[in-house]
């Protein structure tokens, strides 16, 4: 870190340079101020991808398995997480970066600034921002109706934080239930899914290909059981994109908000309340055919350069 501050400070320009923290996981704070000092910096952007800036355990999951909502540190609904112990040097490295910067918050989504807000331990930035990564463009063109079976996708990682468990258990319950077709899009086949793999690699040369993908199998249903609280989501984005409808929880940030906001599906109370729906078929209703949603496309943000002018 030393010689990376020493090359910043000898390359220095004559004023209007910028920064953005993405995370400070891995780093330490009293290093990285050093840097930013040699550099010449002072104000910059602080980007809310997670919920690192409050605790350790960044998805605000009590021992990474409950929503916690980033109780006071030190209270007892605290202590007893995993991350407890560690969690009150973790938040004065916090504290002592938003001190000595000029730090603007900037967050994905209105859910993330709301968490971040409430949590009675959080820094207090110079100013807050929400900047969401991407947006829905209409395009007038609507959803074909689809025949068959109502399909119902899983997209992405296969982890428990994303719900994977949850979809894999509906999968199984329903997997000879000829009413429904389930299937998962990703990149690399999961393990223990009752659901038929589709291949699907965004890259920079492809990074429509999910919506693509979404289309072309002619999803009706996107399920995305977070656990935790996105801050924001592009598979959400990406199934409403492609005239899927959303399947969430209430735990799930900003995919529950998106969701109702745009009446992009339904937000459950809970995993019983996700089987009933299918159990009693209730969940055709969300199917492309009766709904016949509107298709967009998806523009996606310039980051930190939309910004540079709001920090000169």
């Amino acid at each position: 870190m030393a010689d990376i501050s020493n090359a910043l400070a000898a390359r220095q320009g004559p004023g209007g340079s910028t920064f953005a923290i993405h995370s400070l996981l891995g780093h330490e704070v009293g290093e990285t101020l050093d840097l930013l000092a040699a550099a010449g910096l002072r104000k910059g952007l602080f980007w809310l991808h997670d919920y690192a800036g409050l605790c350790a355990g960044y998805h605000l999951m009590r021992d990474d398995a409950l929503d916690c909502g980033a109780p006071p540190a030190g209270s007892a609904a605290c202590r007893i997480c995993v991350f407890g112990p560690a969690r009150d040097l973790h938040l004065s490295a916090h504290h002592r970066l938003f001190r000595a910067l000029d730090l603007t918050l900037v967050a994905p989504s209105q859910a993330a600034l709301d968490t971040w807000s409430a949590a009675p331990d959080a820094p207090a930035p110079a100013a807050v921002r929400v900047h969401p990564h991407a947006r829905l463009v209409p395009t007038g063109r609507f959803a074909e109706a689809g025949e068959g079976p109502l399909t119902v996708a899983f997209i992405g990682i296969p982890s428990a934080y994303k719900g994977w468990p949850v979809f894999t258990e509906l999968a199984a319950r329903f997997r000879n239930d000829s009413r429904y077709r389930f299937v998962r899009l990703a990149s690399g086949v999961a393990p223990e899914a009752y659901a038929e793999h589709i291949e699907v690699a965004v890259s920079i040369d492809s990074p429509r290909a999910m919506r693509q993908a979404l289309e072309a199998a002619g999803v009706d249903i996107a399920v995305l059981w977070s656990l935790g609280r996105e801050t924001f989501s592009f598979s959400a984005y990406e199934a409403v994109v492609a005239g899927a409808a959303i399947l969430t929880g209430p735990d799930s940030g900003n995919i529950a908000a998106f969701t109702r906001a745009g009446g992009h599906g339904l937000v459950l109370p809970d995993e019983a309340s996700l089987f009933a729906q299918f159990e009693s078929g209730d969940v055709r209703r969300l199917s492309r055919a009766l709904r016949r949603p509107e298709l967009y496309d998806l523009v996606f943000s310039g980051m930190s350069v939309d910004l540079l002018e709001a920090l000169s």
